[in-house]
């Protein structure tokens, strides 16, 4: 009756409901009959339809409520039902008091008997119930009950339960001391780096200001030594107006010692020349410095120690030790040398070879002072492999900063050497032959850039540096670059010689090579002896700005078990590192931390504003925390972005923090941006968007440097990236605003004005400068390191027509 009642779409949507297939015929007999049932009679079929629906659904539930197929009736044992019913509440009660996740009495039927089987097998947290209960007691009485129901209600995990409670904690703390402090409440990222460029200003200008206050106060010094020995003084000017007959040095100095000590009261000499020129009856200076001291031995130090009241060490333990085997007349023999009695080997191992061993011996470590900062390098990873494997095992890990530049700051010649072909007395003829086309690739792409030669024996610079001059000879163009007079002139020297020198590039020849049969002879002179490691270390730190290791071999041809002295297991070691374009430190490979959830927060929402980044970006000890690259120079980074966090708060002054590292970054070519914690804690995206636009910034600034040498433009809105220049005009005032000419360009690039105009600028500071003091400081400004001839006639031209100006308006 409920399905010939029903309408069409009805039956159509439920096929299945008896009567609903029926015919025609049938569904009316079946409304005829519902209708005559129905009381009162003429319902419609669309009423009738429901009312016989309701009656169905009632029908059905009565009929599930009979009992043995009778009529519906109580069941006989009703009150015991009812007591189990009840006791069923009372123990979900009892169990829902100790159940803080889920309330058993609300469940139904199927869910309820899930849980209780599931409580029934979990006695683990039966036992532990006790405890989870003073726990939550705890959490009450720290007046936390309503971080524990957010949490019970959000069911979440126990790690994340953990996370959100410490959140909260320190979110507490940090809205606590904000309430507390004034100074945290009031914290202005903006403000604080204008205070932080303020004290870097006024630390620098306090810096070179004491070289003037130095010197005023030995001048007045000078002074009332002169009113108080005048008898020195007059015979000080008496000698010094002599033309001939001068008093030795060593009876000048002992007649007139004070004025000669107020008039120069630092000197400069070789120990070994101390006893010639200084008398020796008492000490005559307050301090002695040796520096180089590890090349120093202990007997040449004494008549420098006995002429002073304390003395000051400092070298290099891991560096060269006193030696004579760079005068060896012939370092061809690959066995060890000896020195002319053949009784001390000449790597000096046995008892203290230096005064620098020792001064640490007699002190101890407790008064030693270990320099950790490394500025030589522009790029770290000409360092990288010395500190890891020299300097960090020791204890004395450098702290060196990472470079802006690609990977072509280290690389690694590979030159064949035909089968047959023997090495001569350590070198191969045709490395010799591709070292002297590299010094000349050099000089003609990059003059700018000092250059250096380091063999590793005598006979293969010698061969090195008359193959050079031959070609010289026919390349009179090239004369310039190769002036004997250049303040750092090009050198090709063997690595007992090199100690001391530094070069913008060099260029390490091995020279050693193999057999006539194409084996490795491993014979590599001064490197198979003891302290070989040393020696090498010396080699590999002489590069300011690169580094070419050319050899006729490559580590794959070193037999690890054959390279057993600590110098050419190194050498095999460097070997790889330089083939890998300073990428690879084998098992010396510095570790690198991880991101702590705030700089995690800092790369992430950076990342997403389209600064591609690099975190803790170097090799070493000190890393950027993060390094943003140039959008379209692969391996150029442009912005070095450091927050105040663990490396910041570890430096022990505020020098260090916020001047010197910033300082450095800023002298090899970043530019720097800081987040400081407490804005980003407070506020991130105005944090976000600062960065993004010192991003912004940077690039278009390395943009602008790359279009001015490109099309040769002198004009620029930014003043150049060279270093200042040392000695005279580090102390001085501060002068107008620079002259906007770029540095870095060729000389014919400049007009006689610019020149000009930089020159007098650099005059304005009024301090006296010698021409060689004043051309230095010009040439640097310019960015220039060598004094090539075009360069010295271009400032004898500006400095005349600086005159004229100045007779003119005079």
């Amino acid at each position: 009756m409920v399905a010939a009642t029903a309408a069409r779409s009805w039956r159509i949507a439920n096929p299945t409901w008896r009567g609903a297939s029926a015919n025609l015929r049938q569904r009316r007999r079946l409304r005829k009959t519902a209708g005559q049932l129905a009381s009162g009679g003429g319902l419609k079929r669309k009423d009738l339809h429901r009312y016989l629906a309701v009656a169905y659904t009632r029908q059905s539930a009565w009929q599930a409520t009979c009992l043995d197929g009778g009529l519906p009736r109580l069941p006989s044992d009703l009150p015991s039902v009812e007591g189990a019913y009840a006791e069923l509440c009372r123990e979900l009660a009892v169990l829902d008091a100790c159940l803080a996740s889920v309330k058993l009495g609300e469940l139904e039927l199927d869910p309820l008997q899930s849980a209780l089987s599931r409580l029934a097998q979990d006695q683990r947290t039966l036992r532990r119930l006790p405890r989870l209960h003073a726990l939550e007691a705890s959490f009450h009485r720290a007046r936390l009950a309503a971080l524990v129901d957010e949490l019970r209600t959000r069911g979440v995990s126990p790690d994340l339960a953990v996370a959100t409670f410490q959140y909260c904690w320190w979110k507490s703390v940090l809205e606590r001391v904000s309430f507390d402090d004034p100074h945290i409440a009031t914290f202005d990222g903006t403000l604080h780096s204008k205070a932080s460029a303020t004290y870097r200003a006024a630390d620098a200008q306090h810096i070179s200001e004491t070289a003037l206050r130095v010197r005023r106060a030995a001048a007045e010094r000078l002074v009332a030594v002169r009113d108080a020995y005048a008898d020195e003084a007059k015979l000080v000017e008496a000698q010094a107006a002599r033309k001939i007959g001068h008093l030795p040095l060593r009876q000048l100095f002992a007649a007139a010692p004070n004025v000669m000590t107020a008039l120069k009261p630092c000197w400069a000499m070789s120990p070994l020349v101390v006893s010639q020129l200084l008398p020796g009856d008492r000490p005559y200076f307050d301090v002695v410095i040796f520096d180089e001291a590890s090349q120093i031995v202990p007997a040449d130090a004494v008549p420098a120690i006995l002429r002073a009241d304390r003395v000051i060490v400092a070298g290099d333990q891991h560096q060269l030790p006193p030696t004579s085997f760079f005068m060896s007349p012939d370092d061809g023999d690959d066995n060890a040398a000896v020195l002319d009695d053949g009784s001390i080997n000449l790597a000096l191992t046995s008892g203290y070879q230096s005064i620098l061993d020792t001064a640490v011996a007699a002190l101890g470590e407790g008064r030693a002072r270990h320099l950790k900062w490394h500025y030589r390098s522009h790029d770290e990873r000409l360092i990288a492999f010395s500190n890891a494997w020299i300097y960090a095992p020791n204890g004395n890990h450098l702290v060196t900063f990472p470079g802006v530049a690609g990977r072509d700051c280290l690389g690694h010649v590979h030159v064949e050497q035909p089968l047959g072909m023997e090495s001569q007395d350590g070198s191969v003829a045709t490395e010799v032959a591709r070292v002297v086309e590299l010094i000349i690739e050099h000089a003609e792409s990059r003059p700018e850039e000092s250059l250096g030669v380091i063999t590793m024996g005598i006979k293969h610079a010698e061969r090195i540096d008359l193959a050079l001059r031959q070609v010289l000879a026919e390349r009179r163009d090239l004369d310039e670059f190769f002036d004997e007079a250049d303040k750092e002139k090009f050198f090709v020297k063997n690595l007992e010689r090199v100690q001391g020198d530094e070069r913008d590039a060099i260029i390490l020849s091995i020279g050693y090579g193999k057999n006539s049969a194409g084996g490795m002879r491993y014979s590599f002179g001064p490197l198979n002896q003891e302290g070989g490691d040393r020696r090498l270390n010396v080699a590999i730190t002489r590069g300011r700005t690169r580094m070419t290791v050319v050899s006729s071999f490559s580590h794959y041809d070193m037999d690890p078990a054959r390279s057993t002295t600590s110098g050419v297991a190194m050498l095999r070691a460097y070997l790889e590192y330089a083939e890998s374009g300073g990428v690879n430190l084998g098992a010396a490979t510095v570790y690198q931390p991880d991101l702590n959830p705030f700089e995690v927060s800092v790369r992430d929402r950076l990342v997403a504003a389209g600064i591609p980044l690099t975190a803790q970006y170097g090799v070493s000890g000190y890393r950027i925390d993060f390094a943003a690259a140039h959008p379209t120079q692969p391996g150029r980074m442009v912005l070095a972005i450091e927050a105040d966090g663990a490396a910041y708060h570890s430096s022990q002054t505020a020098r260090d923090r916020d001047r010197l590292r910033q300082e450095q970054l800023e002298r090899l070519g970043w530019t720097f941006h800081r987040i400081w914690s407490t804005d980003w804690f407070s506020d991130p995206e105005p944090c976000v968007a600062r960065a993004t636009a010192a991003y912004e910034q940077a690039v278009a600034l390395v943009d602008a440097e790359l279009r001015a040498v490109n099309e040769h433009h002198i004009e620029s809105d930014h003043p150049p990236t060279q270093p200042a220049a040392s000695g005279l005009s580090a102390a001085a005032p501060v002068r107008g605003p620079r002259p906007r000419v770029v540095a870095g360009l060729n000389i014919t690039d400049y007009s006689d004005a610019q020149l000009t105009a930089l020159l007098r600028w650099i005059q304005s500071d009024t301090l006296l400068r010698t021409r060689d003091q004043l051309l230095t400081e010009w040439i640097s400004e310019l960015g220039f390191r060598k004094r090539g001839s075009r360069i010295v006639a271009a400032f004898d031209r500006a400095v005349a027509l600086s005159r004229r100006t100045d007779a003119s308006r005079g």
